[in-house]
C-alpha cells in the first residue's frame, strides 16, 4: 500500500552542536515514532535522515531499521558543508559525484573567504559576529567591506539559504494559510531552511529506486516538503503524498508548493492501522 516512507526524526538530541541528550531529548524520542510507521505500513522502500551522532547512538538506529547509515555531505552537490547520515533500503546508493558549486557562485552580493558554507541550523536567525565565525567555525556570514580594519558583514539572506538547500529562488517566501497567501517572515525562514533537507541528496537517493511510478508515499517530520521536491527532480511520479508535520508556517509552504499534500497532523497522534484502512477504501 505504502511505497515509500521518508523522514527526518528531530536531530538537536544526536546533534554534535547540542547538549548531546540522545533518546532523552522528547525531540529525539520520536525516532520510534518513524518506527512504528515503519512497522505498521511496511512500506516499500524507506529513507530516514539525522546528523552524524556518535557511534552508539547511530548503532541503536541502525539495529532498529536493520541497515547502516550512509554518510554524505552536502558540500558534494551544493555549496554547504552538511554531513548527514542517511539509513535506507534503496538499493545500490553511491555517493554523489561532485558538482563543484562554490559559495561565490550562489550569492547576491558581497565576498565570501571559504567555498563552502558552514553548515546552516535553524538557529541561524539569531545572526552571527566576527569572533563566532572565526573562533567557532558556524554561522554563515558575508562580507560587504573584507579588505579594511573595520569589517562589515551581513548574514546570508533567505535566498541564499534556499540555495543551498537546493530550493528554488523564494520557495520559502510565501504561504498558504487558511486558503489565503501571507508573507513568511525571515526569522521563520531561517528556521525552516535550517531544519530542511539538501534537495539534491535526496534527490540523488531517489534516483536510484527501480520504480519511475509510486503510489503512495508517506512523510514524517516533513517540514518544508523537500521530499516532493527531490521526487520531482528525481522524475519520480507519485499519485498521494502524505505528510506529518506540526510547524504552522512549514505547512503553509507546503500548501502554497504542492497544495494536493494530504497534511496527516502531529505523528505522535497518528494510528497507522486506522490510516492503512482509510486508504484502503480510498
Amino acid at each position: 500500500m505504502v511505497d515509500l516512507l521518508i523522514g527526518g526524526s528531530p536531530c538537536q538530541g544526536f546533534s554534535f552542536a547540542g547538549k548531546q541528550l540522545n533518546f532523552f531529548d522528547p525531540r529525539s524520542k520520536l525516532f520510534y515514532d518513524y518506527v512504528k510507521a515503519l512497522e505498521v505500513l511496511k512500506p516499500k522502500y524507506f529513507l530516514l535522515e539525522n546528523v552524524k551522532m556518535k557511534k552508539e547512538y547511530e548503532d541503536i538506529i541502525s539495529q532498529n531499521l536493520g541497515v547502516k547509515p550512509i554518510e554524505i555531505n552536502s558540500a558534494l552537490v551544493s555549496a554547504q558543508n552538511r554531513v548527514r547520515l542517511y539509513w535506507t533500503n534503496i538499493p545500490g546508493i553511491q555517493k554523489p559525484k561532485d558538482k563543484g558549486i562554490l559559495l561565490k557562485d550562489i550569492i547576491v552580493d558581497g565576498e565570501v573567504d571559504r567555498d563552502k558554507s558552514y553548515c546552516i541550523d535553524s538557529n541561524y536567525y539569531k545572526g552571527g559576529n566576527i569572533k563566532q565565525y572565526f573562533e567557532k567555525h558556524r554561522r554563515q556570514i558575508v562580507f560587504t567591506k573584507k579588505f579594511s580594519e573595520d569589517f562589515k558583514f551581513r548574514m546570508l539572506y533567505p535566498i541564499e539559504c534556499e540555495r543551498l538547500q537546493n530550493l528554488s529562488d523564494d520557495y520559502t517566501a510565501i504561504g498558504v494559510i487558511d486558503g489565503k497567501k501571507v508573507k513568511i517572515s525571515n526569522r521563520q525562514r531561517y528556521i525552516m531552511l535550517g531544519n530542511a533537507w539538501t534537495a539534491d541528496v535526496i534527490t540523488h537517493i531517489f534516483s536510484f529506486i527501480p520504480d519511475e511510478h509510486l503510489n503512495n508515499v508517506v512523510s514524517l517530520f516533513d517540514g518544508i516538503s523537500c521530499g516532493q521536491v527531490a521526487l520531482e527532480k528525481a522524475g519520480k511520479i507519485y499519485k498521494n503524498y502524505y505528510a506529518s508535520e506540526v510547524d504552522k508556517y512549514a505547512i503553509a509552504v507546503t500548501r502554497r508548493n504542492y497544495p494536493k499534500t494530504v497534511q496527516l497532523g502531529d505523528v505522535t497522534k497518528i494510528d497507522w492501522n486506522v490510516f492503512l484502512e482509510n486508504m484502503k477504501k480510498d
